[in-house]
């Protein structure tokens, strides 16, 4: 019997010594000052200066790992914590890894990953959106997630985390891809409680790339479910790189509130070291509730591949809701206009 498991734990550890696998860190820390104006508090209404990280992009570490399984198969997986450096705190409600958690299989057939992942639109549309073809970060997510005064009609396009998911991405089929992704609700004796289906058809060939998506969750509130369209496309000219997209949310009950929301704009590097960039958002809404907009300006200045300090101005106009110009750290105006500008630091390891 003891040659028999000698046997066996040696075919084990010959197996893993000749298997070819990699473990990464990396990261992402930003840090900055931002001056807001016409916030509302508890103290009163007034301008704020404040000390803010994780605006441009959010505070995270991580790790990822593959191993080559053979066959062209490989097995893949990432380990990724969002937390705050201002104060040290994690992030996404305490969670050790609550940006991402999954593992999968990858090859020639696509690939298939499993756990917390972001959803379609989250994964693919910021391709698209002023707040990462800028480092505008959350100064450009506000309008699009404020849809009703909260994140009641969040789009989706700064990317939620799905829980429980299972998503598969096809390989390129002559610039054609699609991928495919179910969120488990988890609640016995009901398949469709908390449960969301998502989407995507894409097409990259060259300087030109377009996406088209679909996502539905249930029980995105207590009483209504919601329906999600986008589409968006970029282009490249030379050096300025022209993006754009429009995405459409609606509630299923109650007020059945919707909202529409076109972006668009264009970054322009003006040497290998500086880029300058442009855009402009617009969201219309049902039941008579006012339209909104906002123009947001930036200069990112590289010091190094990884590491770049930047400037951000945003002007938003809110005429059914107070502005937020700011999504997560911000606050609502006490007028139907606000204005933000930052200056940050930001780095990539």
């Amino acid at each position: 019997m003891s040659k028999k498991i000698a046997s066996a734990c040696a075919l084990v550890f010959c197996g893993v010594a000749h298997a070819q696998s990699s473990v990464t860190l990396y990261g992402l820390i930003d840090a900055g000052i931002t001056y807001t104006n016409n916030l509302t508090g508890s103290a009163g209404n007034g301008s704020a200066l404040q000390f803010i990280s994780g605006s441009s992009q959010g505070d995270r570490w991580g790790l990822k790992g593959a191993e080559d399984l053979g066959g062209g198969t490989r097995l893949d997986f990432v380990l990724e914590n969002g937390f705050v450096l201002a104060n040290g705190k994690l992030g996404q409600g305490g969670r050790m890894f609550g940006l991402q958690s999954y593992v999968g299989l990858s090859g020639p057939w696509g690939a298939l990953t499993m756990g917390r992942q972001y959803d379609l639109i989250g994964w693919i549309f910021p391709a698209y959106a002023v707040a990462s073809n800028t480092p505008a970060g959350l100064l450009a997510w506000s309008l699009p997630t404020n849809a009703a005064g909260g994140y009641t009609l969040d789009n989706r396009v700064w990317g939620d985390e799905v829980d429980n998911s299972v998503k598969y991405m096809s390989p390129n089929f002559g610039g054609f891809s699609f991928g495919a992704m179910y969120g488990f609700g988890n609640i016995a004796g009901s398949l469709g409680t908390n449960s969301s289906t998502n989407f995507s058809v894409s097409y990259d060939h060259g300087p030109f790339s377009a996406t088209l998506a679909y996502m539905a969750i249930h029980n995105v509130t207590t009483s209504a479910n919601s329906v999600e369209y986008a589409a968006g496309t970029a282009y490249m000219i030379g050096k300025v790189r022209i993006f754009g997209l429009v995405t459409d949310v609606q509630l299923s009950s109650g007020a059945k509130q919707r909202a529409t929301t076109f972006e668009g704009g264009a970054a322009y590097t003006l040497r290998p070291d500086l880029s300058l960039a442009a855009g402009y958002q617009f969201q219309k809404r049902n039941n008579d509730v006012g339209s909104a907009n906002q123009l947001t300006l930036s200069a990112d200045y590289f010091l190094s591949k990884r590491t770049d300090v930047y400037l951000v101005g945003a002007l938003g106009h809110d005429y059914g809701y107070g502005a937020q110009v700011q999504a997560g750290y911000g606050s609502v105006s006490s007028t139907s206009t606000q204005v933000a500008a930052r200056v940050g630091l930001r780095h990539k390891f």
